[in-house]
């Protein structure tokens, strides 16, 4: 994959705590590292919120329906797996 050069401006003690526990990864590995995990927070924190506006969306019934299908998984698993 093609790298990019940027150039960033972070607090100096935030840079100097990155170094200190960095194990001599580059700046720019550490960089890379910190911009993956906030990409898959990011991710995450979307797929969090759109489950949570699926189940709020659904009505009583289909909550009552999907209530009883989660207690039926676990023993349907069990049958399976054993």
């Amino acid at each position: 994959m093609a790298k990019a050069k940027v150039s960033v401006t972070v607090d100096g003690s935030l840079l100097r705590r990155c170094d200190r526990v960095a194990r001599g990864a580059t700046r720019s590995k550490v960089f890379e590292e910190a911009l993956e995990g906030w990409l898959r927070n990011v991710r995450q924190r979307s797929l969090e919120d759109e489950v949570e506006r699926y189940y709020s969306s659904l009505s009583k019934a289909e909550r009552a329906e999907d209530s009883k299908w989660a207690g039926l998984a676990p023993r349907v698993l069990g049958e399976t797996w054993t």
